[in-house]
């Protein structure tokens, strides 16, 4: 009996059979060698085939165990040849899908090859456009090679003439040497002369403009009466042709070029001002201290304010006064005059029809818009405006801003230093005033009001 072997069961026309292959000990009918086969000991691999009927005759016990392992080996070959036949479709899946991959692949590559052919004829159409434009421009530029050459024997010729006409001028340069020579003497003489004429004319007009308002310090004098100092001059009361007049002079102890300068821009910028709300100016003169005459007020807003204050409908006739006055200078022609020292100390009063009238004084801190870079921070720094420090920013809103604080003096009777301003404002009781004031002490210059708009809202108030 074999043992160890390996058995296939088979059916062929209705009967079953048992493949034996190899395994240990003799055949099972005791069968002789098989030709071919190799045997070693008892191991072999012949193959032998048995008829089960003749197999399971006899032996009931035997017949059983063979059915059993048949079975069972069945069974378990089945098993293999179900799970065989699953990883077979598994791979025949897998290889699907992959085919699938590959045809979409191969799809993609179709398009893309289109694709690319369609740029390849893009291309060949281009290089087409290319050659025949490039076969253009070679044209052009034979054709523009042969204007160069036409061009080049002109420019021959022409520097052949020029060079000609070169040494012409060059014999001509050398004759007319001497003539330059005698022109540059010529022209030397005449720019002296000029010089001279410019000055004269200089002199002339500087005398011109003067004798429109120099007096002779003769005709002036003074009396013990001070009115008033300043850090670079005072004011006392003298007689002029019989007129009691303010006269301002300047110290001796700085009189310079740059101050007589100044003395005289305030006499120029004075002389071509006609206004009732500014005070009148009578005339000057630079003979010793630099002296300017001006009418006679009786007193100042100042005096007034710290002997005990003025009523409110005076308060109004002076805002409107000042702001008249201030208003005339703005648009003064050709250009702007800004007065640039706007205090109750330059605020002159008068009484008029049984009320205060204002006049605006002291231009020597004025200076027409044009020349404002020249000076810098002018005035009284608690009237001033936030932009005082800064030439490029001086325009009429300077003088509205003093103006609003000259407002809020008179309304709250003391100087307002600008750490109280706030808190003074909010006390003005009149919302007119408070707004006023408020605008005209903007910090931002350019949303100030005008003095126009001031004068307009206060005739509002008055009448």
């Amino acid at each position: 009996m074999k043992y160890h072997c390996d058995m296939i069961a088979i059916k062929v026309n209705g009967e079953d059979y048992l493949i034996v292959i190899g395994g240990y000990g003799p055949s099972f009918n005791n069968t002789p060698k098989q030709p071919g086969a190799q045997y070693s000991g008892s191991k072999t691999n012949e193959i032998n085939f048995y008829k089960l009927s003749t197999v399971l005759e006899g032996t009931k016990v035997s017949g059983l165990f063979v059915k059993k392992y048949i079975n069972d080996w069945s069974t378990k070959r089945e098993r293999e040849l179900q799970e065989g036949r699953r990883e077979k479709e598994q791979v025949r899946n897998r290889l699907q899908q992959q085919l699938q991959g590959r045809e979409r692949q191969l799809q993609q590559a179709q398009q893309q090859g289109q694709e690319r052919e369609r740029e390849i004829q893009q291309a060949r159409e281009q290089v087409q456009d290319f050659q025949r434009q490039l076969q253009q421009s070679q044209r052009q530029f034979q054709e523009k090679e042969r204007q160069l050459q036409q061009a080049q024997q002109q420019l021959q010729s022409r520097e052949r003439e020029s060079q000609e006409r070169e040494r012409q001028l060059q014999r001509q340069v050398e004759g007319g040497q001497q003539r330059e020579q005698d022109l540059q003497r010529q022209l030397q003489e005449s720019q002296e002369r000029e010089r001279g004429l410019e000055q004269q004319l200089r002199e002339r007009d500087r005398q011109d403009r003067e004798s429109s308002w120099v007096v002779s310090r003769n005709d002036i004098r003074m009396t013990e009466r001070i009115l008033g100092r300043g850090g670079w001059g005072e004011v006392r009361v003298a007689h002029f042709h019989g007129l009691e007049v303010a006269a301002k002079v300047l110290h001796e102890t700085i009189i310079s070029e740059y101050n007589v300068s100044l003395f005289s821009r305030e006499m120029n910028i004075a002389s071509k001002i006609r206004h009732p709300n500014l005070l009148q100016f009578i005339g000057a003169t630079t003979e010793g201290n630099p002296m300017i005459l001006t009418e006679l007020m009786p007193t100042s807003l100042r005096k007034e304010l710290e002997s005990g204050g003025v009523a409110y409908p005076a308060i109004l006739s002076i805002s409107l006064d000042v702001a008249c006055g201030l208003n005339y200078l703005h648009l003064f022609k050709p250009h702007p005059i800004l007065h640039r020292d706007v205090s109750s100390a330059n605020v002159l009063l008068q009484i008029m029809g049984g009320t205060w009238r204002a006049k605006v004084s002291d231009y020597g801190s004025a200076n027409l818009q044009p020349l404002i870079g020249r000076t810098t921070n002018p005035g009284n720094p608690v009237y001033s405006a936030p932009e005082a420090g800064n030439p490029r920013e001086h325009s009429p809103s300077m003088d509205v801003f003093s103006y609003g604080v000259l407002l809020l003096e008179m309304i709250t009777r003391r100087i307002p230093l600008p750490e109280e301003r706030v808190g003074l404002i909010d006390g003005i009781r009149r919302a007119s005033f408070r707004s006023l004031v408020k605008r005209c002490l903007i910090v931002e210059y350019r949303h100030r009001p005008t003095m126009n708009d001031i004068i307009t809202e206060l005739n509002d108030t008055v009448y």
